[in-house]
């Protein structure tokens, strides 16, 4: 079995992964960045993605969402060209044996822990 040991972003080399494992469907990692900015933003669109589920569950207004919504976004200084940045096709890994592999709905914990379901 391959393990991923590299995390690229639009081709390019970001982070060293380490501590590979499963939690089906999910693939897990330690991720070492080597721009820590890109890891600040993903951390803070996997923070915004769970407030995203949250906001739905309440059982508020739309325009209470909405304000919600921006106030969160504001406080985790995202953009709205930063959820670029989780798009699908802009992330893939570098296995041991060499090959490349897709990753779908990355995520990224605060204690540096990738998430990430493998293949396209």
């Amino acid at each position: 079995m391959t393990k991923p040991i590299k995390l690229l972003y639009k081709g390019e080399f970001a982070a060293t992964l380490s501590n590979f494992g499963y939690a089906t469907p999910w693939a897990i990692a330690s991720a070492t960045f080597q721009d820590e900015s890109l890891a600040i933003k993903l951390i803070a669109l996997t923070k915004m993605d769970r407030f995203g589920i949250e906001l739905e569950e309440m059982e508020i207004s739309e325009a209470e969402e909405e304000r919600l919504f921006d106030s969160k976004q504001k406080e985790l200084n995202l953009s709205s060209e930063d959820y670029d940045i989780q798009k699908d096709e802009n992330w893939s890994v570098v296995c041991d044996d060499g090959s490349i592999d897709g990753v779908r709905a990355i995520r990224c914990e605060s204690d540096g822990f990738l998430e990430w379901r493998p293949g396209y």
